[in-house]
């Protein structure tokens, strides 16, 4: 690479990087700030946040001076750690994401036996579950060669380079196995039980308007879409449709890509890293929709900026004493419009 597109590489990646790092960071400290965010559900949002975060810097970071040297600058026995961690923190992630997707599901489809099936203790359950699957996906298989009985080892595999390099080259049963168990088979159950959300929701929706609409026709009211507040469930559904799409967005291209490339080695190496960190920045993705979508989230955020900035809170506060006052005192006689207003004050 040339040096301006190398330093080009390094401010990307690095910002990439530093922005998953420190949007998780928020995330975290967010539930640990408030008392209202630590329920049952956030259980599996703090555990995506921890998986995002190791990404961010046992991943991501590594892989910014990979792509920026061209070659492995660790010790060559860090290698088969590295990728160990890669596929491992990339499939809790994703099982993490499932996860979410079958805990709103619950919350949604049986309100009210919710807290009965989906206690604190089966919660930890259900994640240490999770997080065994994405060790025996990862760690077992890489540091004991069956990835590839062909490349046991996944340094040193690039045959151009004469400096060490860190290339996971798997084989096609692994590739197939893996991608499956840690990647197809989740985002087929998220899939599923997001379209049952949303049947659900609305569903729930038309059952609202329906007792609603009989009581606003007899009190002589319009019943518009404005008038009837959108469920709980609607809303659920589309930051878990949000979650759930970025999520197939991000990693369906590596899971084509992977199993292809295990069985032809066909794919440039800048197309295969390309994809590797479109993958990679679904952790970034995951941090910013909270606060988009999640009034709770939103409101701690809020909060947690405030204690942080009074000054902005104090100034906020007055500007909103200044037009409340502004628009409390009575308008002049002759004064037609705010321009005329505005004038008046002024003389």
């Amino acid at each position: 690479m040339s040096a301006i597109t190398t330093i080009l590489v390094t401010i990307v990646l690095s910002t990439l990087s530093l922005a998953t790092f420190l949007a998780n960071l928020v995330v975290f400290f967010a539930v640990g700030y408030s008392t209202s965010l630590r329920t049952i559900s956030n259980i599996f949002i703090v555990s995506l946040n921890i998986a995002d975060i190791l990404v961010a810097t046992l991943v991501m970071i590594p892989g910014t001076l990979n792509s920026v040297y061209g070659h492995w600058v660790f010790p060559k026995e860090l290698c088969p750690i590295w990728n160990s961690l890669d596929v491992m923190l990339c499939s809790a992630s994703v099982l993490n994401i499932c996860a979410i997707s079958f805990d709103r599901y619950l919350a949604i489809i049986t309100p009210l036996r919710y807290k009965n099936i989906m206690t604190a203790k089966r919660a930890y359950l259900l994640l240490a579950v999770l997080w065994i699957i994405a060790i025996l996906s990862s760690f077992v298989p890489i540091n004991n060669g069956w990835h590839n009985i062909n490349h046991p080892m996944p340094y040193n595999l690039t045959m151009n380079s004469k400096d060490p390099t860190c290339v996971l080259r798997v084989s096609f049963l692994y590739a197939l196995l893996t991608g499956s168990i840690t990647l197809l088979f989740p985002m087929i159950i998220a899939l599923v039980l997001y379209f049952k959300v949303s049947e659900e929701a609305k569903r729930q929706e038309l059952f609202v308007r329906t007792l609603i609409a009989p009581s606003r026709v007899l009190l002589g009211q319009d019943v518009t879409n404005k008038s009837v507040r959108e469920p709980f469930t609607r809303k659920a559904s589309i930051t878990l449709g949000v979650i759930v799409g970025a999520y197939v967005v991000t990693w369906t291209p590596f899971l084509i890509v992977n199993i292809i490339d295990a069985a032809c080695h066909c794919f440039p190496e800048d197309v295969v890293t390309f994809i590797v960190w479109l993958g990679w920045g679904n952790s970034l993705i995951n941090p910013i929709i909270y606060p988009l979508l999640m009034r709770d989230f939103r409101k701690v955020y809020k909060k947690m900026f405030f204690s942080c900035c009074p000054r902005v809170k104090f100034i906020t506060s007055k500007s909103n004493e200044v037009l409340d006052c502004k628009l409390d005192k009575p308008i002049p006689n002759g004064i037609s419009n705010s321009n005329d207003l505005v004038q008046s004050e002024s003389v």
